[in-house]
């Protein structure tokens, strides 16, 4: 997979993929998002989305049951739960979350474990690291170690473990 593809071009061989390897997964997904309602999460930020993460949640807006895995053990949430879940964390910052570095605001959840612990999107990379990574936030450990450099980078993981069939459920 060429580094130069764009996150659309990506993210068609992403629906691709899983449409033909993973249809049971793949009847899962749920319609995209609106810009509205991208919108609406843009909102409760420090800072505008990356493009890349809006062509993503245009294409699919999550998926319609939270216990089937897409990728690492991990499930992707629909923009509403990414709302509530980010409003929370950043609720228990001060209080729940004495260490300023347990959760950060420019964070934002957008996959799950079933646990409590996420891949986020990191828009501020106040910790380190470039703007736009992602980062582990695992609920009971203090480490959040930096996964992916960009969300282009894990759609390419992804595809790239869905066509080998190393990570699928």
């Amino acid at each position: 997979m060429p580094e130069s593809e764009t996150t659309t071009e990506l993210v068609t061989r992403l629906d691709a993929e899983l449409r033909t390897r993973r249809p049971s997964y793949y009847a899962l997904l749920r319609a995209g998002a609106s810009d509205s309602q991208l919108d609406d999460l843009e909102k409760i930020l420090p800072c505008k989305l990356p493009e890349s993460f809006r062509v993503l949640y245009r294409w699919r807006n999550g998926q319609e049951d939270p216990y089937e895995i897409l990728y690492g053990n991990r499930s992707m949430f629909p923009v509403e739960e990414i709302i509530d879940i980010k409003q929370m964390l950043d609720g228990m910052i001060g209080s729940d979350f004495e260490d300023p570095r347990h959760w950060r605001r420019g964070w934002v959840p957008f996959l799950e474990n079933g646990g409590g612990s996420h891949l986020c999107l990191d828009l501020l990379a106040e910790d380190g690291g470039d703007r736009n990574q992602l980062i582990a936030f695992w609920k009971g450990d203090a480490d959040r170690p930096i996964e992916y450099p960009n969300l282009d980078a894990w759609v390419r993981d992804v595809i790239k473990k869905t066509q080998t069939g190393e990570d699928s459920a």
